[in-house]
């Protein structure tokens, strides 16, 4: 074989081709001035742009350890041959710089041409992102997986498809510009596994036809969030941009180039409360309630956001009485040995719940849900006579039931009826099932999850179809589909009925003034950001 031809030019690595491109004005006259074919540089700057793809299993990922303060990464993907929006990219960058952050950007690529001509053009990057680019697999502690060698098409429908297992026991962070994220299946006691997506740096770009056009319109300008805390546990969250550019990552403001700290909350809606099953340490970590034992140095989380609406799911767990165990002479007795089989001190507990959550500001809302309305499922099936210790409770229930009916009472519902008799609830909203609530503009917030399209039984992918944005629960697995947040629990993480492999996970909704959302996962110890922390450290060396 002879010499290869120009080898000056194969010297040349993908950065400095990119520079000297943007140094000349086109690839023509770059050519030109290197004294070389245009096709020579165009098939060279194809190898190096296909090198950077190739198989993660032949490039050495780059590892970041724990260290003794917390470390900070924002990651984001861009483009090929694509603008990126600048108010974004510039309030990414100030934001980095407040936080001593690392900005790690991941590339995708788009072949635009086979469709709008027949020449090849060779994929290049704006300037602006090159020093951010990772192409291999960053791994961040021992828990997570920033998958920049994934080359997924940006008109991907489900962009996390096939992916459950690629990242092993690890998060998951994949570049892409459609905003998802799923709950994997974990071994009973070990720690939720969550896979998600990052939002892209670059404009919308497509060929304007079907996919194309599909995916223009979920496509999010955003990022993601990591901060990776000594211990080696770590927290996620979306910045998703508004049209500026600016957004929000809890109370920090980042527009115009400048982070403020001023930020409100528009609303929180919490992962399925079950209170009956409750974990002391996350109810103390969510509502600042009294846990004997257990010690918190943060704030908790509704005392820290003050969001104007709080949205509680599956406030009961009507684990007493419940249609699934009501027949089970072991489970009852169970019941009868630990003194926990009355349902009025369920009903009690739950009222007084509602009542020590309240906060100036904050507006509860209880969203009617399938666990909720157990109780009158319980007033329509059971027999009191087999029920001595409910026996006078389920009478007095069943009486005002049929009062309500006498009167012709379509709004009565028995379950706020009869938590409003043990405490004064008059602040707090109770929706009905097919009630609507709206925050931000157009985001539903008074389906459970429970009851889908035509009384069908419904999944978060489902709501994602019904063309408004929306807030649900119910399923305990967190999970972003398009325009559906769906939040976990706020419970127990083991409730004696979910045996085998669990998606379960404390995570809620956190819902911002532009309509822009977050998910929140919280530790097991319930530190729920890194920000808290450092007040931690205040209020401790005060």
């Amino acid at each position: 074989m002879g010499k290869p031809k120009h080898p000056e030019v194969l010297k040349l690595s993908y950065e400095q081709i990119v520079a000297l491109q943007m140094e000349h004005g086109s690839q023509r006259k770059m050519a030109e001035a290197l004294g070389i074919p245009r096709s020579t540089l165009q098939n060279h700057l194809k190898e190096l742009k296909s090198e950077r793809f190739v198989s993660r299993r032949q490039k050495e990922a780059r590892r970041i350890p724990v260290t003794d303060k917390v470390q900070y990464f924002i990651v984001t993907s861009a483009q090929d041959n694509t603008l990126i929006h600048t108010g974004f990219w510039d309030n990414l960058n100030a934001y980095a710089d407040h936080l001593g952050a690392e900005i790690i950007v991941s590339g995708f690529t788009y072949n635009k041409s086979l469709f709008e001509d027949h020449t090849v053009i060779a994929s290049s990057f704006m300037p602006e992102v090159l020093p951010h680019m990772e192409f291999n697999q960053v791994l961040i502690g021992d828990g997570l997986t920033i998958c920049c060698e994934m080359n997924t098409l940006p008109t991907a429908v489900h962009p996390l498809s096939g992916f459950d297992t690629y990242t092993g026991d690890r998060w998951g962070v994949f570049p892409h510009p459609k905003v998802h994220l799923k709950s994997i299946p974990t071994a009973k006691g070990d720690p939720a596994k969550i896979i998600l997506t990052t939002g892209s740096v670059t404009l919308p770009n497509y060929v304007q036809k079907k996919a194309g056009i599909k995916a223009e319109h979920h496509h999010e300008v955003g990022a993601v969030i990591i901060e990776l805390l000594p211990n080696g546990k770590f927290f996620v969250r979306h910045l998703l941009a508004e049209d500026d550019g600016s957004f929000q990552d809890l109370l920090n403001v980042v527009s115009a180039g400048k982070v403020s700290s001023d930020g409100t909350i528009e609303g929180i809606t919490w992962g399925d409360v079950h209170w009956e099953k409750r974990n002391p340490v996350i109810t103390s970590a969510c509502w600042d309630l009294p846990a004997p034992g257990v010690v918190r140095s943060f704030p908790a989380m509704l005392d820290y956001l003050k969001p104007s609406y709080q949205f509680i799911h599956d406030l009961t767990d009507f684990e007493y009485r419940n249609h699934h165990n009501i027949k089970d002479p072991h489970f009852r007795f169970k019941m009868h040995m630990r003194n926990t089989d009355s349902v009025e001190d369920s009903m009690k507990g739950a009222a007084i719940f509602l009542k020590d959550i309240e906060r100036d500001g904050t507006l509860t809302v209880v969203v009617e849900s399938n666990h909720d309305l157990a109780l009158t499922k319980w007033l329509k099936t059971a027999d009191y006579r087999d029920d001595p210790i409910n026996a006078e409770f389920f009478l007095r229930l069943q009486l005002q039931t049929y009062q309500a009916i006498m009167r012709g009472d379509e709004q009565y519902q028995v379950f706020p009826w009869v938590l409003r008799q043990y405490e004064d609830l008059d602040d707090v909203i109770f929706l009905s099932q097919d009630d609507s609530f709206t925050i931000a503009g157009d985001i539903e917030c008074a389906m459970h999850g429970h009851v889908g399209a035509n009384g069908a039984k419904a999944s978060p992918m489902a709501f994602s179809r019904m063309g408004k944005r929306s807030n649900t629960a119910h399923t305990h697995s967190a999970s972003i589909f398009d325009g559906n947040y769906c939040a976990g629990v706020s419970a127990s993480l083991d409730m004696g009925y979910n045996v085998g492999l669990s998606s379960w996970s404390v995570t809620h909704i956190v819902t911002y003034p532009s309509g822009k959302r977050t998910l929140v996962t919280m530790h097991d110890d319930g530190l729920y950001c890194a920000a808290v922390m450092d007040l931690a450290a205040l209020s401790v060396a005060a």
